[in-house]
């Protein structure tokens, strides 16, 4: 009898690979999900240990307990989905409780992928007992403005600066550069009326000094708090144009101090910067071909003209490049130094190097990071030979 009984459950719930899982005849709304405290009590501020309950096909009660990580699998999709199933619209922060709450256990090893999938799309194990709980907080009030601010702590006149997050309080801190990426960037800086994200970095790695005051109209970097932290934005999200909310995660609790907070700079390599080659006579050429310049477009700034360095450049990159020269693709690239020729020497002490760390994105339209304070010599300038287009390849894919 009792083997019966665990082969029905078995085939109730599914064995795949190892996971129990939900079949596809059941539906979110067969697991309800609830926060306690350690007492096993509900909680009404969207905080608290993870609760679940199992129902069966017929609305029967298959069981009841904690939601566990034993093997490290709960991740921030899981996460959010879970809150939006618990009714809120986002997941602010999870953690790992190993305090010994005596609650019994339901499930482990959550794995979900698809934050827009019912919990019936996620993979799970079935347990009875553990002591890696999950605590989860969960908001419905997730909107936050950015900005950036200068030196002084006023709001940056230009597209770089120190990023700050603002929330629906009106509270606002910095972002640490924990898990942040290109996709993040992009995102916050599309969040705040910029098309591109041109560069980010550590305020520690840029050196950036603050002379903050604590008059009232300038913000103090040390009385901030850290707003955010492990701040991750999907690709699927920037492809599609999503918001913050939308497409990234983050958590509101933090373990970094004020020299791991963003340094940003928005803006795009093409608004910015126009392109040319040069042949080893210094001559302008018109068929695409030689030492690739790039010169500012603002007036005001046209000192900034020069050779531009190797450093992350790739065939996304020059194909980017030579499409804004006119060309369709590029066909071949490579440093000075790669090619061994000192032939070019002439040219190149005519111009500094201005421009490094060249990484455009295959499938966004002119998103390319770089660096305006290049560490580079002139054996790194990049020769570039671009194409028509009856000579270029497919275009090229690439994800973040």
């Amino acid at each position: 009898m009792v083997l019966f009984a665990s082969l029905f459950l078995f085939g109730l719930l599914g064995i795949s690979d190892g996971y129990i899982y939900v079949p596809p005849k059941y539906t979110g709304s067969d697991f309800t999900f609830w926060l306690v405290n350690n007492n096993g009590d509900l909680t009404s501020n969207g905080a608290g240990i993870l609760k679940a309950k199992l129902y069966a096909d017929d609305r029967t009660i298959v069981g009841t307990g904690t939601v566990c990580d034993t093997d490290n699998r709960f991740t921030d999709e899981a996460a959010r989905v879970i809150c939006m199933m618990i009714g809120y619209k986002c997941a602010e922060n999870w953690k790992l409780d190993t305090t010994n709450t005596n609650l019994p256990a339901l499930i482990d090893n959550v794995e979900c992928t698809n934050t827009s999938a019912p919990f019936r799309d996620c993979r799970y194990d079935r347990i009875d007992t553990c002591n890696r709980e999950i605590s989860l907080k969960c908001s419905s009030r997730c909107d936050y403005e950015f900005s950036l601010l200068d030196s002084e702590g006023t709001k940056s006149k230009s597209k770089s600066g120190l990023l700050v997050a603002s929330n629906y309080n009106g509270m606002r801190g910095t972002v640490c550069d924990d898990n942040f990426d290109k996709a993040a960037a992009l995102t916050i800086c599309r969040e705040m009326g910029h098309t591109c994200a041109a560069s980010w970095s550590s305020r520690n790695d840029m050196g950036f000094e603050q002379t903050f005051d604590s008059s009232e109209k300038k913000a103090s970097e040390q009385d901030m708090p850290i707003m955010l932290d492990d701040v991750t934005c999907s690709a699927k999200g920037v492809l599609q144009n999503e918001t913050f909310v939308e497409s990234c995660f983050w958590k509101t609790e933090s373990d970094c101090d004020h020299s791991e907070d963003i340094y940003l700079t928005c803006g795009c390599m093409l608004e910015e910067f126009k392109f040319s080659t040069v042949d080893k006579n210094n001559k302008a050429t018109t068929n695409g071909k030689g030492l690739l310049i790039v010169e500012s477009k603002s007036e005001s700034d046209t000192e900034l003209k020069g050779t531009v360095c190797d450093d992350l450049f790739d065939e996304s990159s020059a194909d980017t490049i030579c499409k804004s020269m006119g060309f369709a693709c590029s066909k071949s690239f490579k440093s000075v130094g790669e090619r061994r020729s000192a032939a070019w020497g002439d040219v190149q002490r005519k111009y500094p190097v201005v421009l490094a760390e060249v990484d455009c994105h295959a499938q966004i339209q002119g998103q390319c990071s770089f660096s305006t304070d290049p560490i580079c010599d002139h054996s790194e300038d990049i020769l570039i030979k671009c194409g028509t287009e009856d000579q270029c390849p497919e275009t090229p894919t690439e994800s973040f």
